[in-house]
């Protein structure tokens, strides 16, 4: 329960503010995106998912501190941002049941995968909304 506090506590002192670097996506949209994949994939009851959007909350948030801090320095923020996972393991273990918990464990790269493919669809989409925007405003 304190794990969870200062988790909380840490995410609201890192959230404001922040969002991906490079990218317009928000840290909220980030972890609310893993966290929904996480509900139907683990079958979390509320409670469980509640927490996991906690905890989601707050590793997408440092993630993307670390991301903006390191930029341009790949291996650093790798580094950097499987130690936020690894905190996020962590947390879940206390969350999930041994079942769910196995079957989270199984597919954590997917889930890292599915964030960073996100995150780079996310900043696409904006670019391309961008440039449409410029295109209809320039026939006018």
């Amino acid at each position: 329960m304190k794990k969870l506090l200062a988790l909380a506590l840490l995410t609201f002192g890192i959230v404001f503010g922040t969002t991906a670097s490079g990218n317009k996506v928000s840290v909220e949209a980030r972890a609310a995106n893993i966290s929904s994949q996480m509900i139907k994939e683990l079958r979390l009851n509320n409670y469980q998912a509640n927490k996991v959007k906690e905890i989601n909350l707050a590793v997408i948030a440092k993630i993307a501190a670390i991301e903006k801090a390191y930029a341009g320095n790949a291996e650093l923020i790798e580094q950097k941002c499987k130690e936020a996972r690894a905190e996020r393991d962590l947390a879940l273990e206390d969350i999930l049941s041994t079942a769910q918990y196995s079957n989270y464990f199984g597919n954590r790269k997917a889930y890292t995968q599915a964030d960073k493919a996100y995150v780079a669809n996310a900043g696409q989409a904006t670019e391309k909304a961008a440039d449409l925007r410029a295109s209809l405003s320039s026939t006018k």
